[in-house]
């Protein structure tokens, strides 16, 4: 008898789950992190020393200190 409702109570909580439903003490809210938003996260950009062409840090060639979009850029100062 009570394997039947322990069964029962399993298997309501995943359906409970299975379409969005939280469970208190478990599904904790989300922190919200100040270089986050719904797109994603915030990414520092600079302007290539070439030809100005905003690009984020990550893509950017760094040579010198400075910043460059592309090895063309890149070569037009050597």
């Amino acid at each position: 008898m009570w394997l039947k409702v322990i069964f029962i109570g399993i298997v309501l909580v995943f359906v409970y789950r299975l379409f969005g439903g939280k469970v208190p003490f478990i599904d904790k809210p989300k922190e919200h992190n100040e270089n986050e938003h719904d797109f994603g996260e915030v990414e520092a950009t600079s302007a290539c020393a070439t030809c100005g062409t905003y690009i984020t840090e990550t893509d950017a060639l760094i040579y010198q200190k400075k910043s460059y979009c592309s090895h063309e850029c890149l070569k037009k100062i050597k």
